[in-house]
Order: C-alpha cells, then sequence, then structure tokens
C-alpha cells in the first residue's frame, strides 16, 4: 500500500508541477518568450553603376531569433520590374537560429536609375512582413567596336567598296546595328543584330551615288534608349580616278604652223589600282605622245603624259584629253588642254561712259575699271589717249585703292604714258576716272583708248558722250570770311572745320577742281579729297572738311580754291591760317562733337575742360566763337574774365546746338591765354539731318508677271552649256503658261568690246544690247508668243561661241541702266535701233540669269552690282529683283574656270539662287524664278527704322488701313500686309512713320 500510495502521490506531484508551470507559462512576460519572431538582415539594398545586358547579385537573409519555427511564405518584386529577379529557396520551416535566403539579381534594360522593393513575407507572430528598397542605375554597355573609323578613302561615283568592322557584345543582350548621318544612304551594313555574349564580323559597304566626301556612322546599342557606341565611316566619291597636275595642260602661245610640247600627270586618287587603256583629244591639233595602253597604275602612282600642240589657226585653243581606263568598269577621266598660255589679257568695264548733261564751266567725274583677264601673270598698262572732242574730256591718275600713279613726266592729254604699272590676275586692278568739264555748249563725243601689252588686244577703246548747256554767272556765298582760321592747333594734335558754299542766286553754279592750291607744305588737306565739282542749283549748298595736321611747329599758310561759271570770276579762293605752337592751355576733349542729330531729336549739351598743365599760372584773357560755316552754336557757360589758372587748374564750358539748319557744320571756338601768339583752337561740330518724319511710298507691281535676262557667256568653251539652256527652254516657257506668270525674255552675252574673229554686227561685243542687236528678230519677247521659246533659243546661238573674256556683271548693268534701258537706240554706237527700251515693265520683278562656265572678269567690287541691282526697281523694291547663277561651283564637271566668288556674290546678295553650270538639266534651277514670280508682293521694307508703330500708318491708293490688315515685322524692318489686304497691282502704298532718333558717334579725320 506505501508503495501505491507512494507512488500516487508522486504521479500526482508532478501534474502539480505540471499544472504550474502550465500556469506560468500563460504569464504575459513569459509568453513573449516563446512567439515566432522572424527578421532581416538589411532594409535596403543598393547594386551602383551596372552596365546594361550585364547581371549582378545580392542576397537578403531571412532569420529566425525567436524560440520556435516559423514558416517562411513568399518574397516578390512589388513593382514586378522585368531589370530585376528575385529567388527565394521555397516555402519552408525556418527553425529558431536559422534563415532562410532571398536572392536579388539585377539585370539592366535601359539606362538610368531603376528601383524596386522586395516583398518578404512568413506566418511569424513577429515580423510577419519585410520591404526591402533595392535601387541600381543603368550605365552604357562596354560594347566594342574595331576599328573606331572605317575609311574607305577615295573611289569612284557609282562604284562600291566593302570594309569590315568587328563588333564585341559583352551583355546578354542583343544588339542593334544601324547606319545614321548625313550620308547614311551611301553605306550599308550586311547585319541588323549582333547576339548576346558574341563577337561578330560586319561586313559595311560604300556605294556612292553622288560626288564628294562623304561621313556617317554605325551606331550599335542593346536598348532603344540606350548609348549608342559608334564608329566613324567616311568615303570620298569622285567621278573619275584620275587628278592631273597641272590643269589644265598650259602650251605656250607660238605661231601657226609651229609646234610646241607640254605634258601633264595623272595621279590615281582611288584604293584600288586601274588600268589604262588609250588616250584621245577631241582635237587633232593636240597629240599625245605616248599612248600608254594597257598601263597598271597603282594607288597615290602617277604617270606622265606628254602632248604636242600643232598650231593650225591663230589665237587661242583649248582642246580635251580622253584617258580610257579599267577599274570596276571602263571609265574616262578628261583633261583640258589650253593653248591659251593663261596670258593676261586686258579687261575694261564699262566700255562707255555718258556724263550726261551739265552746265558750261560744270565738271562731273565717272570711273572706269582696268583688270587682267587673264591668269598667267601681270598685264601692264602703258598709257591712254583720247580722241574726238578730246578738250572737253580729262583724266585723273590710275589709283589702285589709295596708291595713285602719277603719269610719265612730260607727256600731258590728250596722250598720257605710265611707267608700265602691273595688274595682277584676279582682284587687282586700277581704276581710272575720266572728267567731263566742257568748255562750250552742245553735245560732244570723245573716244579714251587703253593702250597695255595685252598681246591680242593691245588697245581698249572707251565712247565718252556729255552735253553742256548754257547758263547764266553764278552768284555764290563762300563761308567762312574773310579767311578760314585754324588758330593755335597743339603740336603732334590736328583738327577739323570745314568750309560752306551756296547758291544764292536764280542762275546754277556749275563749281569745279575744287582743291588746295597751297596745302602749306603738307600741313592742310582735305580728309575726303579733291573734289570734282557738281552742280549747285538755286538756294542750295554744301560743305566739305579742311582738316590741319603739321608735321612741325610753326605758323602756317594755305588756300582753297574752286572754279566756278562766272566769267568775270571764275577763280575762287579762301585763305587758309594756322599756328602750331605749344601751349600751357589744353583743351580736353580737343573737340566738341555733337555728331549727326535728328532736326527734331533734342540736341545734349556738350562740355570741354579748359586747363592749365604748366607749372605756373596763367590767366584767360578772351573766349569768342571764330567765323565758321553757321551760328548754331552757343557758349552756356559765362567766364568771368580775365580769370587766372594755376597749375593744374581748369574750368568747364558749356555748348548747345541749334540743330535747326540742315547739313554739317563747323565753328572755330577761341581761347586766348597770356603770352600765346595765337588764341587755342576748339572746333565745334555737328551735323543736322532730316526731322525724322518718313514717307516711303511703293507701287505694288504685277503678280505673275517676270522680265528675264539670259547673261549668255559667248566664250568658245560654252556649246554644251548653251545647248543645255536652250533643251530647258520650251518646257519652262510652257510651266510659266501654266501657272499663269508672264515672262518677257531677253539674252545678251557677257562680251563687253568688241573681238574681230566673231562677227556679226556686234563682233561679240553686245555690251548689254539685247541680241540679235540688228533687230532681225524679236528682241523682248513675251512668253504669250506661240514661238517664244524657238525665238529665244535662236537668240541664244547668235551669242555665239568666240570671245575670249566674260564681263557678264558689266554687261547687265550696261543692258539694264541708261542710256541703253531708256533708249530705242544706243547712241554710243552706229547701228541704229539697238536699245533695250520696252525690255523693262515697270511693274514686273526682275531675274536676271547668267549662264557662265568661268567667273566675271569686270573688275569693279561685286559689292557695286548689289547696289545696282538693289536700286533698280526704286526704294524699297530691292526684293524685286534677283541674279540667278549657273557657275562653276564644284569639280563635278571640267570648266573654263573654277569656282569664282563673283557671279555666287551677286546672286547670294540679292536673294537669287546658284548652282552648278555641270548639271544636266537646267529646267528645275528655272523653275525657281516662277515660284518667286507667281504671287503678289505682301512685304515692303522700309528705308529707315520706325520709332515704334505708334506714328506709323500705311495707306493704299490714299485711303487708311486699319491696323489689323497689316503688321510691322521688327526684325525684317517690313510692313507685312494680312493676306486679305495685299495691295493689287498698280496700287499705290505709303507707310508714314516716325523714325528713331538715333546718334550715330563720330570722329573727325585728324
Amino acid at each position: 500500500m506505501r508503495t501505491g500510495l507512494g507512488s500516487g502521490r508522486i504521479i500526482g506531484l508532478s501534474l502539480l508541477l505540471l499544472a504550474a508551470h502550465l500556469a506560468a507559462c500563460h504569464e504575459p512576460g513569459n509568453t513573449r518568450s516563446v512567439l515566432a519572431k522572424a527578421a532581416v538582415d538589411a532594409d535596403a539594398l543598393d547594386f551602383g553603376e551596372v552596365p546594361v545586358g550585364e547581371w549582378r547579385e545580392k542576397i537578403v537573409r531571412l532569420r529566425n531569433v525567436g524560440y520556435v519555427p516559423f514558416h517562411a511564405l513568399d518574397a516578390l518584386g512589388l513593382k514586378g520590374d522585368p531589370s530585376y529577379e528575385i529567388a527565394f529557396e521555397g516555402e519552408g520551416r525556418v527553425m529558431p537560429g536559422s534563415e532562410k535566403l532571398v536572392r536579388v539579381r539585377f539585370h539592366p534594360l535601359a539606362e538610368g536609375p531603376i528601383d524596386e522593393t522586395v516583398h518578404v513575407t512568413t506566418d511569424a507572430n513577429s515580423g510577419r512582413e519585410h520591404t526591402v528598397r533595392v535601387s541600381g542605375q543603368g550605365v552604357p554597355s562596354p560594347i566594342r567596336i574595331h576599328p573606331a573609323l572605317l575609311d574607305f578613302e577615295t573611289l569612284e561615283v557609282d562604284s562600291e567598296r566593302t570594309l569590315r568592322l568587328t563588333i564585341t557584345n559583352p551583355g546578354d543582350l542583343p544588339l542593334t546595328v544601324t547606319v545614321k548621318g548625313a550620308a547614311a544612304d551611301s553605306f550599308l551594313t550586311d547585319t541588323i543584330t549582333v547576339p548576346p555574349l558574341s563577337t561578330q564580323q560586319v561586313e559595311t559597304r560604300y556605294l556612292p551615288k553622288d560626288l564628294g566626301d562623304m561621313r556617317a556612322m554605325v551606331e550599335v546599342k542593346p536598348c532603344a534608349t540606350c548609348t549608342p557606341t559608334t564608329a566613324e565611316l567616311a568615303g570620298r566619291s569622285v567621278a573619275s580616278a584620275f587628278v592631273f597636275d597641272p590643269e589644265p595642260v598650259p602650251f605656250d602661245l607660238i605661231p601657226v604652223h609651229e609646234r610646241t610640247k607640254s605634258f601633264t600627270r595623272a595621279r590615281n586618287i582611288t584604293w584600288r589600282p586601274v588600268t589604262i587603256m588609250g588616250l584621245s583629244t577631241n582635237d587633232r591639233a593636240f597629240t599625245p605622245l605616248n599612248p600608254l595602253r594597257a598601263l597598271e597604275v597603282q594607288p597615290g602612282e602617277q604617270v606622265d603624259v606628254p602632248l604636242e600642240f600643232a598650231a593650225r589657226s591663230s589665237g587661242p585653243n583649248l582642246g580635251m584629253l580622253t584617258v580610257g581606263y579599267e577599274s570596276d568598269k571602263p571609265r574616262q577621266s578628261q583633261v583640258i588642254l589650253d593653248a591659251r598660255g593663261g596670258r593676261p589679257t586686258l579687261a575694261v568695264a564699262p566700255l562707255s561712259l555718258d556724263f550726261g548733261e551739265l552746265p558750261v564751266g560744270g565738271k562731273v567725274g565717272r570711273t572706269i575699271r582696268l583688270s587682267n583677264g587673264g591668269s598667267n601673270g601681270n598685264l601692264y598698262f602703258r598709257s591712254v589717249r583720247g580722241t574726238g572732242a578730246a578738250q572737253h574730256f580729262s583724266v585723273d591718275v590710275p589709283m589702285r585703292g589709295t596708291q595713285p600713279y602719277p603719269w610719265m613726266a612730260g607727256t600731258a592729254w590728250p596722250t598720257l604714258g605710265a611707267e608700265d604699272i602691273p595688274i595682277a590676275p584676279g582682284a587687282d586692278g586700277l581704276d581710272l576716272t575720266v572728267y567731263f568739264e566742257p568748255k562750250d555748249e552742245g553735245p560732244w563725243q570723245a573716244t579714251l583708248v587703253l593702250v597695255s601689252d595685252d598681246l591680242f588686244n593691245p588697245e581698249r577703246t572707251i565712247v565718252l558722250t556729255g552735253r553742256a548747256r548754257a547758263t547764266g554767272p553764278c552768284v555764290y556765298e563762300l563761308k567762312p570770311q574773310p579767311m578760314l582760321d585754324f588758330g593755335n592747333v597743339e603740336p603732334g594734335r590736328g583738327a577739323v572745320l570745314g568750309f560752306y558754299f551756296r547758291n544764292p542766286g536764280r542762275a546754277e553754279c556749275a563749281v569745279k577742281d575744287i582743291h588746295l592750291s597751297n596745302d602749306g607744305g603738307g600741313a592742310f588737306f582735305m580728309p575726303g579729297g579733291r573734289l570734282a565739282g557738281g552742280v549747285v542749283e538755286y538756294d542750295t549748298a554744301f560743305s566739305a572738311m579742311i582738316a590741319f595736321r603739321p608735321k612741325a611747329p610753326g605758323e602756317f599758310q594755305g588756300e582753297l580754291r574752286m572754279t566756278v561759271n562766272n566769267p568775270a570770276y571764275p577763280t575762287v579762293t579762301l585763305p587758309i591760317r594756322g599756328v602750331s605752337l605749344a601751349s600751357c592751355l589744353v583743351a580736353a576733349p580737343a573737340y566738341v562733337d555733337f555728331g549727326p542729330i535728328r532736326y527734331d531729336c533734342p540736341a545734349m549739351p556738350r562740355r570741354t575742360l579748359l586747363s592749365n598743365q604748366c607749372a605756373t599760372p596763367i590767366t584767360l584773357g578772351g573766349v569768342h566763337m571764330g567765323t565758321g560755316t553757321s551760328n548754331q552754336f552757343q557758349q552756356l557757360t559765362p567766364l568771368a574774365l580775365p580769370r587766372t589758372l594755376a597749375p593744374g587748374e581748369g574750368v568747364e564750358v558749356e555748348f548747345s546746338y541749334a540743330r535747326n539748319v540742315h547739313g554739317q557744320h563747323y565753328t572755330p571756338y577761341f581761347v586766348s591765354a597770356d603770352q600765346d601768339p595765337a588764341p587755342l583752337l576748339v572746333p565745334l561740330l555737328a551735323e543736322t539731318n532730316h526731322e525724322g518724319l518718313q514717307l516711303d511710298r511703293f507701287i505694288q507691281g504685277t503678280d505673275s508677271q517676270l522680265d528675264v535676262l539670259f547673261v549668255v557667256s559667248n566664250t568658245t568653251t560654252m556649246d554644251t552649256y548653251q545647248a543645255r539652256l536652250k533643251a530647258a527652254l520650251p518646257g519652262w516657257v510652257e510651266r510659266a503658261r501654266q501657272q499663269g506668270v508672264d515672262l518677257r525674255l531677253g539674252v545678251t552675252s557677257t562680251g563687253l568690246g568688241a573681238r574681230s574673229v566673231c562677227g556679226g554686227p556686234a563682233q561679240g561685243g553686245e555690251a548689254g544690247r539685247l541680241v540679235p542687236v540688228n533687230g532681225s528678230r524679236a528682241r523682248a519677247i513675251s512668253s504669250t508668243s506661240a514661238t517664244a521659246a524657238a525665238t529665244v533659243q535662236a537668240n541664244i546661238d547668235e551669242v555665239g561661241l568666240c570671245h575670249n573674256l566674260v564681263q557678264g556683271l558689266e554687261t547687265m548693268r550696261q543692258g539694264l541702266s541708261s542710256p541703253l534701258a531708256t533708249s530705242p537706240d544706243d547712241p554710243r554706237t552706229p547701228l541704229p535701233n539697238d536699245g533695250n527700251l520696252g525690255f523693262l515693265r515697270a511693274t514686273a520683278r526682275l531675274a536676271v540669269v547668267v549662264v557662265s562656265d568661268e567667273d566675271d572678269h569686270s573688275g569693279f567690287d561685286p559689292e557695286s552690282y548689289v547696289q545696282f541691282l538693289q536700286a533698280l526697281k526704286g526704294t524699297g523694291m530691292s526684293h524685286r529683283t534677283q541674279l540667278y547663277a549657273l557657275v562653276p561651283t564644284d569639280s563635278r564637271c571640267t570648266t573654263a574656270g573654277g569656282p569664282g566668288p563673283r557671279f555666287s556674290t551677286v546672286a547670294q546678295r540679292t536673294g537669287g539662287a546658284v548652282d552648278s553650270i555641270c548639271t544636266g538639266d537646267y529646267g528645275p534651277f528655272l523653275d525657281k524664278l516662277l515660284q518667286r514670280a507667281g504671287q503678289p508682293q505682301a512685304d515692303f521694307s522700309l528705308s529707315a527704322t520706325p520709332n515704334g508703330t505708334a506714328e506709323m500708318s500705311v495707306r493704299v491708293q490714299g485711303t487708311r488701313l486699319p491696323d489689323d490688315q497689316w503688321t510691322y515685322d521688327s526684325a525684317r524692318n517690313a510692313v507685312i500686309f494680312d493676306s486679305a489686304a495685299v495691295p493689287t497691282t498698280g496700287q499705290t502704298i505709303e507707310v508714314r512713320y516716325r523714325s528713331a532718333c538715333v546718334t550715330t558717334p563720330w570722329t573727325p579725320a585728324p
């Protein structure tokens, strides 16, 4: 029984202890100690920069930090970004102290920041959910392309070459391969994708269809927005494998029946060897001395090509050498054979000067340009002479820029000799001013003969015409009087004053030869140079500057002299005086310049400081306004005199300017100091301009009305290009009819002077006259005529192929200006009715079309022709006249001259267009003229800058338009009509506005 009782006690005790223990487990603190707890070892992962297509891996550890197990349920990315992969070992029991791994792999599919959030779930009592922020940066893949530059070198157009690129893809994304760039159409790859983790050879072909240097690039990238890895593609396409040196091939000038030899070198500039199959020329006067048959020429290799020229006629001769060769197929290279020798040729423009009408005793000058139309060596100008009524004309010394070339001592007009003045080819030239100074009334004509060492044309002639009318004796007013006094001007400095000439009488004043008859040993000069003269009408005036700048201290006397049409007192003189001695008195600034001021704009007062620059006191004894050209200036600062100035002391003097008289004004202000032999000069200078109330007038041209002047070169190499122009005309004229554009067409040549070998009524020297100059066919052709195109074609044939000098800009100017443009007959030629009256229509647009295989040799600066064309239709109408040029622009074909700036510059500056004369079809180029002429003008450029639009008004036919029917475009300085308000043909447009008050700083000549 004890034993049983004892056992029962033990069991009961155990149950009691267990119960107690269980009871203890339900206490709050003890309950927590046995809960399942989950934790992760990081709340953020940063992969940093990873190239697109590569992998990086990081681990998140899920740990059991409790005392009882739990189950890991899931791990996933909340955003689902495909650039991240999350690998979880699967659901499973995690024992206390154990861990489970969550693997996060980053595989960027694009460049830039890529974020994700990893979500981990468990069934633990604590830590059921965890989020881990994940970030990474996709960066460009390190793709390799070799070589970085794939240079296909030089090959002929319409041929091809294949080279290889090696592309290495380091990632597990496929790469796309594309060709980009300006010349992408000329390159092609055989691969568009490169597989992952591979290196591939990519064949790239260059197939040029156009000429010139070409650039493109291969772009390789693993995604559409990824930064591409590139390799540059380069190639050059040429018309043929050979270039020649020299080109053209020069030959000596030789007499008829003689022979001379020359040579050129043909160099293979392409990447592959070629085989010369033979040589030929288009003129039997030229003979290859070595046939060079079946000769292989390596890349970069050159071969000598000897030739012979046998003169079969006198004068220049051009031929063509053709080199036949094999490369990818049979091809040809050509080079010009030049038996002209590039010899210096005297070019003169213009070839006639009409001085208009002057009063007897007047004088007016015109300038001619002498230039060298050759290409090899200097031309030497030797002399000039006058025939006919030469006593009424004269010439100045030749000038190269500002450099004069005196005539040979002992010669006098009408025959003047020169010391062989050189003129280089190209832009060099001499300017020769010719004067008309009639001594008696009536029409006068003379011929000016220019002599040079030009082998073929040693003399060029210029016709001089002018008319003189009788007039009454001139009555004049000349200021200042009794002399022009400069006072004292500090040595080393200069000063400017001026004189004023006015005609208060009823008879016109013919004033000429305005110059310094005594310049005081060079101390006095006219900054603008001597004046030839002009006509001063009743109650009009002119002013000019005279400067004083002595080379050494002293006292100087000079004289201004001019001639007027007053038989009793024909010579007018004005004494000039000046002193240049050291003085303690100094003016700063040394002159007071108000500059150009508008009549209605305020003139701000201006000051100068009079100071003592010596070490001892000086005394100002007096100040006064000297005699000048007007009384427009006033001293505003009163000075109590005498006044002693201590060393360094100064006093400011302020002046005003009345600005109520138009023109330039010069007044001396004199300041006297003790011991100075002459008062100090402070020049007061100003100019009053128009008050700014501007009125611009325009006449609306006829829409779809266009005058076209074809200026066609008549040199010996133009046959191909004249044929292309003729071929384009029928279709172009028909398109003009279909578009409703009314054309008036005329043709002239680039020949300015006659050439005996040309024959015909003008001997190739139309000088701007429309062809045919004898009127044997219509010269101004309307497109309404059924035979318009055929007539223009026949007139182009009339131009011929005989001349040796292109002076198209000058022939254009001659043809469009007086007397040709305004008269039915050219008074300078014996041919009747050879004027161009009736070609230009006042309301029509004008297009000048130049067709020439070399540049212009007119000599004058192209800007002078630009300004001529811009002014031709009147103020504000410059955009109604353009020049278009079909001239050499590149090397796509061989022309008589290379690309030159003169024709192209004028075309571009007038808003026209330029294209290569080598273009096969001229029709598209001519169509540009129709596009410009097909609409009425809606924009009108203003002659001055408006001071805003508040005072601007626009009237059409006198009726003011509402402001909503026009706008002012400040960028173009133009009034632009609304489409519904564009003026109709013949209507007058008036734009009134106040121009801006603008003061332009001006510094007088020293």
